[in-house]
């Protein structure tokens, strides 16, 4: 194992390296996350040698060792975008079995496809027909969104509709100590000046709230769920979201 192998943790593994693959490396590659890519086929490794990924070549890519050796069970997350279903079922059962917590998205050609890759341990079933690279991207880094989008049957272009438009669903999950602790939906929108809307609240233990008075209160750690435009969003959270402290000479005020 090399260093740079066994160094994984709380990473992404990319199973295949076909066009979604490269599709999702390059995405993934631009949101700044970690990943390491795993194919059998020598022109796709040396595809993502020249385009410099971390890349992991397996004799059979259904075998416990190629995934123990790529880091499963530190893993958080795995994409199986192998060309053909049947392997996907497979490497699905076999990551599942390995990684009970992990998040696995598997792609399939057929919609008969989904239920066998469901029972496998899919938590996300990929249609080609219907979601994009940047959608499975969207399923890794904003799962509280997404969620709350199948939770109201999920429109599945909605996001890429809402971004044509130069609107975003955003989340921030409000640390322990935030200064917005308390503040009621109606305070917390004004206190944004119309940057946002507040659509839904996931409470630390879970609970997805989507029917929002605007009397309802928020609680430590509470994620919350935004529309507005990203930028705007972010920057009113990373102002107002965290209690600052002053600091002379290292000292705090």
């Amino acid at each position: 194992m090399t260093d740079a192998m066994a160094a994984l943790n709380q990473h992404i593994i990319i199973c295949g390296f076909g066009y979604l693959g490269r599709s999702l490396a390059s995405e993934l590659t631009a949101a700044g996350l970690t990943f390491v890519v795993i194919d059998n086929d020598p022109e796709h490794l040396r595809q993502g040698e020249h385009k410099g990924y971390l890349i992991h070549g397996g004799d059979d890519l259904m075998d416990e060792t190629e995934l123990l050796a790529v880091g499963i069970e530190r893993a958080t997350t795995l994409a199986a975008v192998l060309p053909d279903d049947a392997s996907n079922v497979f490497v699905t059962l076999t990551a599942r079995g390995l990684n009970p917590h992990l998040r696995i998205l598997a792609r399939g050609d057929l919609p008969a496809t989904e239920p066998k890759l469901r029972l496998a341990g899919a938590d996300h079933v990929i249609l080609p027909a219907s979601i994009s690279a940047q959608r499975m991207v969207q399923l890794i880094t904003r799962p509280t969104i997404l969620d709350f989008l199948e939770a109201k049957a999920e429109r599945s272009h909605l996001i890429e509709l809402l971004t044509q438009l130069d609107v975003q669903i955003e989340q921030f999950t409000l640390p322990p100590d935030s200064p917005l602790m308390g503040l009621a939906i109606a305070d917390l929108e004004a206190k944004g000046k119309g940057a946002f809307i507040v659509i839904a609240i996931r409470r630390y233990s879970g609970e997805l709230v989507n029917q929002l008075g605007m009397a309802f209160t928020l609680e430590s750690q509470d994620t919350v769920i935004t529309l507005g435009r990203s930028p705007d969003i972010k920057l009113f959270f990373q102002q107002n979201g965290y209690r600052y402290q002053m600091r002379y000479r290292g000292r705090k005020l």
